[in-house]
C-alpha cells in the first residue's frame, strides 16, 4: 500500500546535489566578503598610510624652515636695531632689500605698531596696512609668530617678529613700559610643496605598502585555505544533507576550531539520520494506522488541498489505492472545479473552521459517475502552525443498515424480557379466572375469595400495563433537544424490563440510589437504550451468573456519577482503548455481536455533555461509570 499522505521526499524532487557542484556566488560567499575585507583594509591603511607620510613630512618640513627663519631674523635683528637706534633710515630700507633677496625669501616688511608698513623690500608694498593681533601696548604676544599660509601650489611660512622697545629707544618711542614693541618685522617665505619629504619618506612609503600588500595576500591564502574551504565543504554537506542524502559527511581531520566544528557537524548528521529514520517507521505506522481505520477518513488544508487520505476513502470513491489522492477535495471528491457554495451545501472546511466541530451529510460523486450519499463528522486539527480539517465519513446506506440492525437487535433482546414480563402476569391472571369460574359453577366461592381473585387480575393487569408503559417508553423516537429526565425513574424501569432475562441467567440485579429524584438534561428513550445496553453486557460477561450492582451518586451540586458494576470476567487491557469503537465486538459468551452498543452509549452520552469511562479487572470485575450533568432548577 502506499501511503496517500505527504512524504518527506516529493515525487518530483531531483537527486542531491553533487559535493561541490553549487556555487555561492563570489561576491556572496565568504571567501568574496574576506577578500573584499582585506582589499578594504588594505585601501583604508594605504591611505592613512600616505596621509600620515605626507603629514610627517609636512610638519618636517615646517620645522626646518621655522628653525631656517629663526636663524636668520636673529642676524638680522642687530643691524636692523642698529640703524634704527641711529635713525639711519637709508640704511635701515638697504637691509631689508638684502633681506628680501636672500635665498628662499619673497618679501621683507618693517610695519609700525598700527601695521602700516613703513620699510619694504619691495616699494610697492610701502603704505600698506596689514591688520595685526597685537597693536596695544600691553599685548603680551611680544613674541616670534609663525604663520603657514595654504595656497595651491602649496604651503608658506610667514613670520612675524616683534621689535621690542628698549631702554636705548625711550627718546623716541616712550618708555619701554608703556610702549614694550617699536614695530613688527614680517618676512614672507617661498611656498613649500607638499610632497613625502623626501626619497627616504617615499622609500618608507613604498616598503609599508608593499608590506600590506603582501600582509593581505597571506592573509586571503590562510583564510581562504583553513576557513573559507572547510566552511564551503560543510556547507555542501549540509545541503546533501538537507536533499536526503544522509550518508554524506564532514569527515574533517583537523584539530582546530573548523575541524572541532565539523566533527559536531558529523554528529548532528548521524542523530538527524537516526531521528528521521525513526520519523519514517512512525510515519509508515501512522499512516498503516489511518489505513486500518475502516471509516473513510480525510485530512483538508486551508487551501481545500488534500493532505492525507485512506484506503477506505480511496474505495468509497472508486480511487485506485495504490495511487496517492492529490488535488482539492471538491475536485477529487465532488467533480467540482471550486469549492461548494455556501448557500446550497455546508462546506466542513469552512464550517469546522468556525465551529470547530460539525456533523453534516452530503454527496460525493464516484468515478463512474454515480452519487454517494455521506454522513460528515468534521473538526479542526492545529498542525504545524496551519489548521487542518478532518473528516470522517460513513456512507449513508451502510449507517442505515446498521442502524436497523442494532435497533432489531435491541428490541430482540427487551422482548424477550417483556414476554416473560407478561406471560407470567397472564398465567396468574389465567389461574385466577379459572378458579373463580369453578367457585361460580360450582356455587360454593364465597364473596371474599371472589373480590380475592378479582384483586389479583387486577394487580396483574396493572403489572403488565406498567410493563407495557416501559416498553412504550423505550420505543419513542429520539427528541431533536435535550428534556429533563429522571435517572432513577429510567433505570428502575429498565431493571423491571430486564428483570426476567436476567433470572434466566442466574444474574441478580441491585440499585443502590439516593431517596431523592435526580434529573438530567437528555433524552429519556436514548438514555434507557444506554442503561439496556449496559445491563445487557454485564449479563453477557456473566457466562455462570453473577451479580449486576448499579450505583448512582451525586458527586457535587452540579453531577451524578452512574456505575455500572459486573462481576464478569473482565475486558483484556488491549481491549480497553478499542471497546467504545464502532463495529469492536469481543463478547464473553462467544456469541458474534454488531459491535456497536458501547458506540451508540458513547455517542448519547456525549450529546448529553457527560461522559463514559471503563475500569477491569480480568476475572474479577468491570466498572463502567457514566457523569452527568445534573438538570439545574428541577427538584
Amino acid at each position: 500500500m502506499i501511503p496517500h499522505t505527504i512524504a518527506m521526499k516529493t515525487e518530483t524532487e531531483s537527486k542531491p546535489p553533487p559535493l561541490g557542484g553549487s556555487r555561492t556566488p563570489f561576491l556572496h560567499s565568504i571567501t568574496g566578503r574576506l577578500v573584499a575585507g582585506v582589499v578594504a583594509a588594505l585601501i583604508v591603511s594605504g591611505g592613512l598610510l600616505v596621509t600620515m607620510a605626507l603629514w610627517l613630512g609636512q610638519q618636517s618640513v615646517k620645522a626646518e624652515q621655522e628653525q631656517a627663519a629663526a636663524r636668520l631674523v636673529q642676524v638680522f635683528e642687530a643691524s636692523l636695531h642698529t640703524s634704527m637706534l641711529q635713525r639711519d633710515l637709508p640704511s635701515l630700507q638697504r637691509t631689508l632689500e638684502v633681506l628680501g633677496q636672500a635665498p628662499g625669501i619673497t618679501q621683507a616688511r618693517l610695519l609700525n605698531v598700527q601695521g602700516d608698513v613703513r620699510f619694504a623690500s619691495h616699494p610697492a608694498a610701502l603704505g600698506e596696512r596689514i591688520p595685526l593681533a597685537c597693536q596695544q601696548p600691553d599685548c603680551a604676544d611680544a613674541t616670534l609668530q609663525n604663520h603657514w599660509i595654504n595656497t595651491p601650489q602649496g604651503i608658506a611660512l610667514q613670520v612675524r617678529y616683534p621689535i621690542l622697545n628698549r631702554s636705548q629707544c625711550g627718546q623716541c618711542h616712550g618708555e619701554p613700559n608703556a610702549h614694550p614693541i617699536n614695530g613688527i618685522l614680517m618676512i614672507d617665505f617661498g611656498v613649500v610643496p607638499i610632497g613625502l619629504g623626501g626619497s627616504r619618506q617615499a622609500l618608507l612609503l613604498g616598503l609599508g605598502l608593499a608590506a600590506l600588500l603582501l600582509f593581505g595576500a597571506i592573509m586571503t591564502w590562510t583564510m581562504r585555505r583553513f576557513v573559507t574551504q572547510p566552511l564551503q565543504h560543510m556547507a555542501d554537506v549540509s545541503q546533501r544533507l538537507a536533499a536526503g542524502d544522509f550518508d554524506v559527511r564532514v569527515l574533517a581531520s583537523s584539530d582546530d576550531e573548523i575541524g572541532r566544528v565539523g566533527q559536531q557537524f558529523d554528529a548532528m548528521a548521524d542523530h538527524v539520520a537516526q531521528t528521521v529514520a525513526r520519523l519514517l517507521k512512525q510515519q509508515q505506522f501512522l499512516q498503516d494506522l489511518v489505513n486500518a481505520v475502516p471509516d473513510p477518513l480525510l485530512v483538508i488544508g486551508p487551501d481545500w488541498q488534500i493532505r492525507l487520505a485512506n484506503t477506505a476513502y480511496a474505495r468509497l470513491i472508486g480511487h485506485d489505492p495504490q495511487t496517492p489522492l492529490r488535488g482539492c477535495c471538491y475536485k477529487v471528491g465532488r467533480g467540482a472545479n471550486e469549492p461548494c457554495p455556501s448557500t446550497l451545501l455546508t462546506c466542513p472546511v469552512l464550517q469546522a473552521r468556525e465551529n470547530q466541530t460539525l456533523r453534516t451529510v452530503m454527496e460525493l460523486r464516484h468515478r463512474d459517475g454515480s452519487n454517494l450519499p455521506v454522513e460528515i463528522d468534521a473538526a479542526q486539527l492545529s498542525f504545524n502552525g496551519e489548521m487542518l480539517t478532518v473528516e470522517i465519513l460513513r456512507p449513508l446506506n451502510e449507517a442505515i443498515r446498521y442502524s436497523q440492525e442494532h435497533r432489531l437487535s435491541t428490541i430482540g433482546l427487551l422482548a424477550n424480557g417483556v414476554a416473560h414480563e407478561i406471560h407470567n402476569p397472564l398465567a396468574s391472571i389465567r389461574l385466577a379466572l379459572q378458579a373463580s369460574l369453578r367457585g361460580l359453577a360450582k356455587g360454593d366461592i364465597d364473596t371474599d375469595e371472589l373480590v380475592h381473585y378479582l384483586q389479583l387480575v387486577d394487580s396483574q393487569i396493572d403489572r403488565c400495563v406498567a410493563t407495557t408503559q416501559r416498553l412504550m417508553q423505550m420505543s419513542h423516537p429520539p427528541s431533536d433537544s435535550l428534556v429533563p429526565v429522571e435517572v432513577v425513574a429510567a433505570i428502575d424501569d429498565t431493571v423491571a424490563l430486564l428483570g426476567e432475562e436476567a433470572r434466566m441467567r442466574q444474574v441478580s440485579i441491585r440499585f443502590e440510589h439516593p431517596d431523592q429524584a435526580i434529573w438530567i438534561q437528555g433524552d429519556n428513550a436514548e438514555l434507557r437504550q444506554v442503561f439496556v445496553n449496559l445491563l445487557h453486557n454485564a449479563m453477557h460477561a456473566m457466562t455462570q451468573g453473577g451479580e449486576v450492582r448499579i450505583e448512582v451518586e451525586t458527586s457535587n451540586a452540579s453531577m451524578v456519577l452512574i456505575r455500572v458494576i459486573d462481576t464478569g470476567v473482565g475486558i483484556p487491557p488491549e481491549n480497553i482503548s478499542r471497546i467504545f469503537l464502532p463495529f469492536f465486538s469481543r463478547r464473553a459468551d462467544g456469541q458474534a455481536g454488531m459491535g456497536l452498543g458501547l458506540a451508540v452509549c458513547k455517542s448519547i452520552v456525549d450529546r448529553c455533555g457527560g461522559t463514559i469511562a471503563v475500569a477491569s479487572e480480568m476475572s474479577k470485575n468491570t466498572v463502567f461509570t457514566i457523569t452527568l450533568p445534573l438538570a439545574l432548577g428541577i427538584s
